[in-house]
């Protein structure tokens, strides 16, 4: 029976030197970042077969400089700058911005 830390691993059969196959668990690779609002995949964010790859690499590397970058996708980002553009001119109340979008673009108001 595999230890509990090993349950969720992937079982792979390597041959030792010696000759005989010995059951190794190897951990998965960590999934793709996604979108906060849709889902979608975020280009610019490294997906490498370990999370120590990842920390190892430099901050500009890990995700991009943009607003919002690594949590949001860019049609989401230009919706959540757009209500808050007119959240800022007083074409659109706090009230009328959709709940789950509110969050973001109060973040935007005190940038």
């Amino acid at each position: 029976m595999p230890k509990r830390s090993e349950r969720t691993k992937k079982k792979k059969f390597r041959r030792r030197p010696s000759g005989k196959a010995e059951a190794v668990y190897v951990a998965g690779k960590p999934g793709k970042h996604h979108c906060t609002l849709c889902g979608a995949v975020l280009h610019g964010m490294p997906h490498s077969k370990t999370t120590a790859e990842v920390r190892k690499l430099s901050k500009t590397q890990r995700r991009p400089s943009a607003l919002f970058a690594g949590t949001l996708c860019t049609k989401c980002r230009t919706m959540i700058v757009q209500e808050a553009a007119l959240l800022n001119c007083g074409a659109k109340q706090q009230q009328d911005i959709e709940l789950r979008l509110r969050k973001f673009v109060q973040a935007v108001k005190v940038i």
